[in-house]
């Protein structure tokens, strides 16, 4: 049993440099549901991801076991479900699954192509709990950034 816990504590996983992260995305003020929202850390370490609601909330996921993203500076991309983030927009057509009515993930979606690919956000985490709601506009803004 000593062996076991002394396993377990020296095993802490990445939970002490990480913060929950919960948001909502919107498009032009509405809520965009069925996204893919990215958090990767500008250090290149694992990302976390989720998928947002039907009332575009998304809670971010490490692990399938812990909830949230480390702590620092994040690249964070919007993007189809079913379509690879970062994956350069000019790439894609050759990358993206097809629908059952045949039509790629990309084409129907409402995300603007201008948050996911070579292009993204900038967004900290903090320790704790974080709300970070990412307000999308269809035309790209210089503060998309």
């Amino acid at each position: 049993m000593i062996a076991l816990t002394s396993f377990l504590v020296g095993c802490g996983g990445p939970t002490g440099d990480m913060g929950t992260v919960t948001g909502t995305v919107t498009l032009d003020g509405a809520p965009l549901p069925g996204v893919m929202v990215t958090f990767t850390p500008a250090d290149g370490e694992r990302e976390s991801f989720g998928v947002t609601n039907s009332s575009g909330v998304y809670k971010l996921r490490y692990t399938t076991q812990i909830m949230g993203a480390k702590k620092g500076e994040h690249q964070v991309r919007i993007s189809p479900v079913g379509v690879e983030p970062t994956v350069p927009v000019s790439k894609k057509a050759a990358v993206v699954p097809k629908g059952d009515d045949g039509d790629s993930a990309e084409k129907a979606t409402s995300v603007p192509k201008h948050y996911y690919g070579e292009d993204y956000l900038t967004r900290e985490v903090q320790a704790g709990s974080n709300t970070i709601d990412l307000e999308l506009t269809a035309t790209p803004t210089a503060s998309d950034s």
